[in-house]
């Protein structure tokens, strides 16, 4: 019997994916929570939730987060299960601050993410 190969992102030309280390025993809704308390704690909220690639990634959640409505920028994260697979996203010609802040999330998510729960 083979072992499963564990789903992996890559970063591309045009964005940076931070993959966070995780396990597959967060549902979508456990994981958003988790997520939404890290983000308001950096000071960001939920602009829009949606899929990514539902074909690629079936049952993921995608979240776009913002530090300000008139500030120009967003942040993607995913969270895929069947991967399981979480990224962090950020587009190469955003703002500074999406860089910075995911950077923060990315360490802050892996590290809530390792605590037991």
């Amino acid at each position: 019997m083979g072992v499963a190969k564990r789903a992996k992102v890559a970063s591309t030309e045009k964005t940076t994916n931070l993959e966070i280390a995780v396990t597959d025993d967060l549902s979508l809704d456990e994981m958003e929570s988790v997520l939404l308390e890290v983000a308001t704690n950096l000071g960001m909220y939920f602009s829009h939730i949606t899929v990514l690639g539902a074909r690629r990634y079936p049952g993921n959640r995608h979240w776009h987060l913002k530090q300000d409505p008139r500030t120009k920028g967003c942040l993607d994260v995913t969270y895929w299960p069947g991967g399981p697979l979480m990224w962090v996203s950020m587009r190469h010609y955003e703002p500074e601050w999406v860089h910075e802040s995911g950077r923060r999330l990315g360490s802050e998510l892996e590290r809530r993410l390792a605590k037991p729960r």
